[in-house]
């Protein structure tokens, strides 16, 4: 017979081992769990926090991880050890459940090792305490200790479809906000480009804003990716990971939002449509768009790297944007986490809440406070504190005062009898206020502060102070504009200076928005240079209205000079354009000396018409300006001249009855009355004349209504009327209607030139030409001005031809989250069928989640239960058999 081997546990292994939930584990137990969990959590946050810095930093982490310095190598080991650290401190936990403490006590000292070595200091003291709290447990084991296996809580699963319903809200929350409370440098661009690129230009303005735009210097979209994060992840509650999946989620709809509409644009945009761009509409400021969002940290690399299309340039440009893009995915990730860590805590302190009610206590015992609901509430809490910083005007050396300055205010009237005024003042000292000709101005050309208040007359073929007309024209804020030639390093340095004195002198701090590379010819060439040129843009602060810069302008000029006549209260619905700095200002004779190099200003004023047909006509300049003063001379300058300029064939009558050369005098030649107030003061300065103007014609080009959404019609009317008392002829109006560049998102009807000719126009007579305008996009629409030109005969037989142009009307179209939505839906069909599938999918899979919970069988009746003691039974010895084997050895076999 064979020997039989018997085990006296035999019916013991074959019965299941128990199990138990982990709060009814030994304290010991509990505890060392309790710490592995805090350890594991700790450095999981570390490894974020690291990550976090890493995307912070990366446009100087990729080349310094290029270049094996060590903060950038350490800070990427840290963050791989963290991630490693933290994997290891779960499982820890889990084999401490399990009963494995010698196992978990040989991982913990390793564990330890790598905290102390690649995830930092803190992770290996946690573990290292870790580690004592598992040799106390091993230490109190006993060998009657039940093998009992804990079960570590299972985390809810939020409610049912959280994780979609909590995709949808905060995805529609980032959107909703976005468009709303899109930035007003972007909201000027979008508001321009869009009727010529289409109503996706748009969508995909407002996704850049949300996607790369650096939540750490904007604010408001740090805390809208907050919010919707912790909303997203509040919905969908449950497990942490739930939280991160809809904070990653919303980020990538919001990113995918932005390539299908730059997709769309791609497919309809072609490089003419590109080529004839309209002029934006007034209002539109550069300023306000160079230094906004996303480009305000694209225009800073331009501006220092050596050329826009450098490798290094470039490279600078993507790790900017992507650092961008990081680091609003990590917002809008942790504040999700920290909504799902505050669910669970919410939820931990509702049960123990319900419990109280159901059992009708009225205080909780002393072992049983919700500690761990009030720790992963307290977690939850973020605590935002913004770091103010301010910047020091640097040290302005003060220079001895120039020679006196000259001054001269001329008023001009066209023929359509509408008056405008310019003053100018030369050579100004203005050291007192703190601007100095220094050394700064050494390869300086151009140094100007602008106001532009919608100035749209011409301002000359080309250039106007220097500056190119189409650059004047993208200002609606006010500017410093510095134009320097020579070695970019060294004259932004310079240039820095000059605007650092700009911003001691106005009381108004500045910041460099964008500079330009030029080829302009300059007034002072140096052959070294080759005609390198560099213009600068300096912002003031935002707030800075045109109003408030002007009559910081004007408290810079002396006291007694012609400024005290313009009042800025005055000027606040009028078309102006001023200017000072360093800038060559011409004066009209009899004060046309060659300029000099100092300070000058200046000031461009266009008034209404005033007058209208033959006739003696008065003109008074205290009235057209406003000033209750009057007009003196400064005894410190060198010439206070007034002049009038009036068209050719006026005839003027002088109330003084003064003949040459007595004050004033009236030039024939150039048709201008002058005025030298340094002479002769006075309290007004007056003008009869009698001068063929054009009669009341009024033209007219109108939008009812100006605003609506996408799909209005808009009427557009030109009307023709005649106010006067005279009869004109050949009146002949033309309206182009709109740029070429709107003809894919503007419908007109009719469409084409509209035209309209009428051989006579008497008195009191009202023509019109009208048509529809329906907009397909959103955004501003700058329709072309419409133009009248007639005929009148003088009363002396003169016929004289006149043409009056209208103002450039605006229709401004608005489109909501839905209209996006739908259009791009249309356009991609049928690739956009594609998106439908995670919005059908995701319930889809979450219903068969749930039934599948429910169809789970109960579990066993020792789950979950309380071990009871088990005795073992006495061993009886086996009968011995051909399948028996026993591990005593039989008497007959030794």
């Amino acid at each position: 017979m064979f020997p039989a081997r018997v085990f006296r546990d035999e019916e013991r292994v074959a019965q299941p081992l128990p199990y138990m939930a982990l709060k009814d584990a030994p304290v010991e137990v509990r505890r060392a769990a309790t710490v592995a969990q805090v350890s594991s959590s700790f450095t999981r946050g570390l490894g974020i926090l690291f990550t976090t810095l890493i995307i912070a930093t990366l446009p100087t982490w990729v080349p310094g991880i290029l270049a094996y310095q060590t903060i950038p190598v350490a800070l990427l080991a840290l963050a791989i050890g963290s991630v490693i650290v933290s994997r290891k401190g779960s499982r820890i936990r889990e084999e401490i459940a399990e009963r494995q403490f010698q196992k978990a006590r040989s991982s913990t000292f390793i564990t330890a090792i790598l905290g102390f070595v690649i995830a930092g200091i803190l992770p290996g003291i946690l573990y290292l305490y870790l580690y004592t709290r598992i040799g106390d447990v091993m230490v109190k084991r006993t060998p009657d200790d039940p093998k009992t296996v804990y079960l570590l809580p299972h985390p809810s699963e939020g409610i049912f479809l959280g994780r979609y319903l909590g995709w949808i809200a905060a995805y529609l929350l980032v959107l909703y906000i976005g468009y709303t409370q899109l930035s007003p440098g972007l909201r000027q661009v979008s508001d321009w480009l869009s009727p010529v690129l289409g109503v996706h230009f748009n969508t995909m303005i407002v996704a850049l804003f949300l996607v790369f735009t650096n939540p750490l210097t904007y604010p408001p979209l740090l805390y809208l990716w907050t919010f919707a994060g912790f909303l997203g992840g509040l919905i969908a509650g449950g497990k942490i990971r739930r939280g991160f999946l809809v904070g990653m989620t919303v980020f990538l709809s919001t990113l995918g939002a932005l390539g299908l509409a730059a997709l769309i644009i791609y497919q309809n945009t072609n490089l003419s449509t590109l080529s004839s761009l309209p002029p934006p509409p007034p209002g539109f400021s550069i300023i306000s768009a160079a230094t906004g969002p996303v480009a305000g940290d694209i225009i800073p690399i331009l501006i220092q790297g050596p050329s826009p299309t450098s490798q290094m340039v470039i490279q600078d440009i993507i790790l900017t944007m992507i650092r961008n893009a990081g680091l609003v995915f990590a917002v809008a990730t942790i504040s999700g986490r920290a909504a799902s860590l505050f669910w669970q805590g919410d939820v931990f302190v509702l049960k123990i809440l319900s419990r109280m009610i159901k059992t009708k206590k009225t205080a909780l015992p002393q072992n049983n406070i919700p500690k761990k609901g009030i720790l992963l509430l307290a977690l939850a809490i973020f605590l935002f504190v913004p770091s103010p910083h301010s910047a020091q005007p640097s040290t302005i050396t003060q220079a001895p005062p120039g020679r006196p300055y000259q001054q001269n205010l001329a008023i001009g009237l066209d023929m359509l009898g509408a008056p405008n005024a310019s003053l100018r003042m030369t050579n100004l000292d203005l050291s007192s206020k703190g601007l100095v000709l220094d050394n700064n101005y050494a390869g300086n050309n151009l140094s100007l502060f602008i106001i532009n208040n919608n100035y749209s007359q011409p301002l000359g073929a080309s250039s106007f102070l220097g500056i190119p007309s189409f650059i004047l024209g993208l200002f609606s804020q006010p500017a410093l504009i510095t134009f320097y030639t020579g070695d970019p390093a060294t004259t932004r340095i310079e240039s820095d200076h000059v605007a650092a004195q700009f911003s001691q002198a106005l009381g108004v701090h500045f910041t460099e928005a964008f500079a330009l590379p030029t080829g302009y010819s300059t007034t002072k060439p140096n052959p070294s240079t080759s005609g390198q040129g560099t213009v600068t843009i300096y912002a003031p602060n935002p707030e800075l209205t045109n109003d408030d810069a002007l009559t910081r302008v004007l408290g810079l000029l002396p006291n007694s000079s012609f400024s005290t006549l313009i009042q800025p209260a005055n000027f606040q619905n009028l078309q102006y354009l001023a200017a000072i700095g360093l800038a060559s200002i011409s004066l009209p004779p009899p004060l046309n000396k060659t300029p000099t190099e100092a300070f000058s200003f200046l000031l461009n004023t266009q008034f209404p018409r005033e007058f209208y047909k033959a006739g003696q006509h008065y003109l008074s300049l205290k009235t057209l300006l406003g000033f209750q003063t009057g007009i003196v001379g400064d005894t410190n300058s060198n010439a206070s001249i007034v002049s009038i300029s009036f068209q050719r064939g006026t005839v003027l009558y002088s109330p003084l009855g003064f003949s040459p050369p007595f004050n004033p005098i009236y030039d024939n030649g150039t048709a201008t009355y002058i005025y030298n107030a340094t002479i002769m003061p006075r309290a007004d300065f007056t003008a009869n004349f009698t001068y063929p103007f054009a009669p009341n014609i009024i033209v007219q080009k109108t939008v009812t209504p100006s605003t609506g959404t996408i799909g209005t019609k808009h009427d557009v009317v030109v009307m023709i009327q005649n106010r006067d008392n005279v009869t004109v002829t050949n009146l002949n109006v033309t309206d182009d209607q709109a740029p070429s560049a709107y003809q894919k998102t503007l419908q007109l009807s009719p469409g084409g030139v509209q035209t309209g000719q009428f051989a006579s126009f008497p008195p009191g007579q009202t023509q019109s030409l009208s048509y529809t305008a329906t907009t397909e996009s959103s955004g501003t629409y700058v329709l072309t001005t419409a133009t009248a030109d007639f005929v009148w005969q003088a009363p002396n037989g003169t016929k004289i031809q006149y043409s009056i142009t209208t103002e450039k009307p605006l229709i401004s179209s608005s489109s909501g989250p839905w209209t996006q939505f739908t259009r791009t839906f249309t356009d991609l069909q049928p690739y956009s069928y594609l998106l439908l599938l995670p919005l059908l999918l995701t319930p889809v899979i979450e219903t068969l989640r749930l039934v599948g919970r429910h169809r789970k069988k109960k579990p066993e009746p020792w789950v979950n239960t309380p071990a009871e003691p088990q005795t073992i039974p006495p061993a009886t010895p086996p009968q011995a058999g051909p399948d028996k084997v026993t591990d005593t050895p039989s008497p007959a076999n030794p």
